[in-house]
Order: structure tokens, then C-alpha cells, then sequence
């Protein structure tokens, strides 16, 4: 019997769960790479790359009744807020989409409710997207669609034509497990967050 085996034997009799601790390789889906770490003192570390994207988690881990439990670790901050804002004399609306060291976000779409109605932007290698004809600004929010992500509309104030926004990129890569079950069959472990007809299925190293 394989070492996997036997661990997969040692779940299904509820015995302890540090015998199923290692690292974990995505098989069989060509466009993805991905690694789930398991270790011994029930935390776990998991990233996937998916196209043009990555992912990341961590949290805690638990063996249960012939699966493996998954639950990330809550998020610390918020993956978008609005820092400052200032008027200044000449017209437009300027926002900037900065890291949590100050370095300027490209690529980032920036949309704003205004006076004039919904406009849309994308910021550039300093992080800034300029709205030139845009007036009273009263709403913006980021989409990033390589990660599917939406941030909630921030309330702007009408007076100001400037924006500084923070972006934290972990809490976007973020992938959340909510008691993610991975059901162990024939030794590896099967995931199926992406649905149940596309099981990703993880090999012990």
C-alpha cells in the first residue's frame, strides 16, 4: 500500500489528521497550476495561477469523514478605500489608484457616477485615471476583470475633483475557502469550487 493510501485509509478512520499533511499538485487541468500545502499544525497555504491570474489563500485545515475541511483566514483589510480627496482649480476629475506603499496601480478600470451621468477610466503607470471632462463626481468603484472583481461604489464628495484611492492587491488575489470541502478519493484531494462538473484534483508530492 502507497503512503497516500495509507493516509487516505488513516482519515477514513478518524485517526489524526497530521498524517495527511504535505503538499498537494493540481493534475489534469492544463491551463492552471496550482499547490495546496498542508501542514501538521492544521494550517494550509494554496495558490493557483489561472490564465492571467493568481490566486492565494491561507487558513486552517481539518480532516472530516473522508474530506479534507478548508477555511481561510479572515481578511484584515478592505481591498479598496478612498484615502483623501482635495478641489483643485482646474477642471476634470483626477483619481489615483495607489498600493499600500504608494506605488501608482496601471491597468486598473475606474468607473464614476458623475453629473453627466456613468464614465469610465483606466489608470496608467502612476496610477491615475483622468476623467477631463467629467463634472460632480459623485461615485466610484474599481473593476478588475481579470479576477472578476467589483468593489463596492465609495460615496465621493461632489465639491472635489481629485481622488486618491488605496488597492490592496492581497485582499483582490484572495481566493476564500468557507469550510471548502475536498473529498479524498483513491488517495488525492478533489475540489470542486469551480463546479461540480470540473473537480480539481489534487496529488500528494
Amino acid at each position: 500500500m502507497t503512503r497516500v493510501a495509507i493516509a487516505f485509509a488513516i482519515a477514513m478512520l478518524g485517526l489524526p489528521a497530521a498524517d495527511l499533511a504535505g503538499r498537494y499538485e493540481l493534475r489534469g487541468v492544463p491551463e492552471a497550476g496550482s499547490e495546496l500545502l498542508l501542514r501538521p499544525d492544521g494550517r494550509f497555504e494554496f495558490g493557483l495561477a489561472y490564465g492571467a491570474a493568481d490566486y492565494q489563500a491561507k487558513g486552517t485545515w481539518k480532516a472530516e469523514a473522508g474530506a479534507v475541511i478548508l477555511k481561510s483566514d479572515e481578511a484584515k483589510t478592505a481591498p479598496f478605500r478612498l484615502k483623501r480627496s482635495a478641489a483643485a482649480n482646474d477642471g476634470g476629475v483626477r483619481v489615483w489608484v495607489l498600493g499600500p506603499k504608494g506605488n501608482g496601480a496601471e491597468n486598473i478600470d475606474v468607473v464614476l457616477t458623475t453629473d453627466q451621468g456613468v464614465v469610465r477610466g483606466h489608470t496608467s503607470g502612476d496610477g491615475l485615471a483622468a476623467f477631463e471632462r467629467a463634472k460632480g463626481a459623485k461615485s466610484a468603484r474599481i473593476e478588475i476583470p481579470v479576477y472578476e472583481f467589483v468593489s463596492e461604489a465609495v460615496t465621493l464628495n461632489p465639491d472635489h475633483n481629485e481622488f486618491w484611492f488605496e488597492i490592496n492587491g492581497e485582499a483582490i488575489t484572495r481566493m476564500d475557502f468557507k469550510d471548502e470541502r475536498l473529498l479524498i478519493e483513491d488517495g488525492a484531494l478533489v475540489m470542486r469550487k469551480r463546479g461540480a462538473d470540473r473537480p480539481m484534483r489534487y496529488v500528494r508530492q
